[in-house]
């Protein structure tokens, strides 16, 4: 046979219920907030090793030493980029025989 509750056995299951369910959604918003700081920390790693495999990628194709400096702390992607694309100094062509008139090679 079924158990039956009065009012006042309901009110206070009802009651219980609430209080654990208020429990596990307050433990559930700090959970999100940890993982959204978490998620925060690794893209400022991750737009750090960005700038650094950019530096790199420059100092390869420069040929020599590229001063590297912080991001600052809210990561790269506001910052704004003057120009577009690599800028050498020279023209990076290669000038040899053309213009000079020495046509001896």
């Amino acid at each position: 046979m079924s158990p039956s509750y009065g009012a006042e056995e309901l009110r206070y299951l009802t009651h219980g219920m609430w209080q654990l369910i208020l429990a596990e959604s307050a433990r559930d918003v700090q959970r999100l907030q940890e993982v959204e700081d978490e998620l925060a920390i690794s893209r400022r790693q991750i737009d750090s090793i960005d700038h650094q495999l950019y530096a790199h990628d420059l100092q390869l194709r420069r040929g020599r030493d590229v001063r590297v400096v912080p991001l600052p702390p809210e990561g790269g992607t506001k910052t704004r980029q003057r120009g577009s694309g690599l800028r050498t100094r020279g023209g990076g062509t290669s000038s040899r025989g053309r213009g000079t008139g020495d046509d001896s090679e």
